[in-house]
């Protein structure tokens, strides 16, 4: 147990990495990955370098709810805007109009929403890990932007089965490195909290995956991805033109976690 203390606490994020991986892709012979991966790998690290205070900060920033409705706000509608804007383009560039029975699914939105943020299974259990302890400890040495970087090579690599069956398209590799900026940003601005990040990657899940992107398939459904990678990387350029490679408006004065 003393050598296996000592391994995670001299290499954190590699255990974290490898870890998250593992647990994950668990369910890869299935279709799919286990959403709560890099949550249990980060507790699993944290018991083992920080002890019950570390597990005990990620829970608390889990539940840090009280932010400011702005974010929230940003947390779904960047989303939402993203998914339309991409959706627009494709029907402008070609697309069939999508039917009156694909848009009335809207009022699915909603429940698909709360569905994948509560239950540990879906995607947005994998920000406690990636955003509430990657994020704040690759940010110790370095710029908080640079460590939104890292945290969206990890994630790409997190989705590398699914890449390499063709189940995910390549165009969500640009998604996944420009929405770690945006994430990064609504975490450290927010104060560290991980439930904003949660909220957005549920907003994201269940408008632009489950509702929109169905609606397009085969090469619509290819420059569906490709305008929505697009606008991300809109973004993320509008976030660090406006506040900097620190994520944090001079105004707020915010500071990473783990700072």
């Amino acid at each position: 147990m003393g050598a296996l203390q000592g391994l995670v606490k001299t290499h954190p994020i590699l255990v974290f990495v490898v870890l998250s991986y593992a647990i994950s892709w668990t369910l890869v012979p299935f279709g799919g990955l286990l959403g709560c991966g890099p949550f249990l790998a980060a507790v699993l690290v944290l018991s083992l370098t920080e002890g019950r205070a570390g597990v005990r900060d990620l829970l608390r920033r889990m539940l840090q709810w009280r932010i400011g409705g702005g974010w929230y706000a940003l947390a779904i509608g960047l989303p939402t805007v993203a998914a339309a804007l991409a959706a627009a383009g494709t029907v402008w560039l070609g697309a069939p109009m999508p039917s009156g029975t694909d848009l009335a699914l809207w009022t699915e939105v909603p429940f698909t929403f709360v569905l994948v943020l509560v239950l540990p299974l879906f995607g947005p259990w994998e920000e406690p890990g990636l955003r509430g302890y990657a994020l704040a400890r690759l940010s110790l040495p370095r710029t908080p932007l640079t460590a939104a970087l890292l945290v969206g090579v990890i994630h790409v690599g997190f989705h590398a089965p699914l890449f390499l069956r063709g189940d995910i398209p390549a165009s969500d590799m640009v998604f996944v490195m420009a929405a770690a900026v945006v994430f990064a940003w609504l975490v450290v601005g927010s104060g560290g909290s991980v439930l904003v990040a949660m909220v957005m990657h549920a907003a994201n899940n269940a408008v632009s995956g489950e509702y929109v992107s169905p609606m397009f398939s085969g090469a619509y459904g290819e420059v569906l991805g490709w305008l929505r990678a697009g606008l991300w990387c809109l973004f993320a350029a509008a976030v660090v033109l406006a506040v900097g490679p620190g994520l944090r408006s001079a105004r707020t004065g915010v500071s990473t976690p783990g700072r």
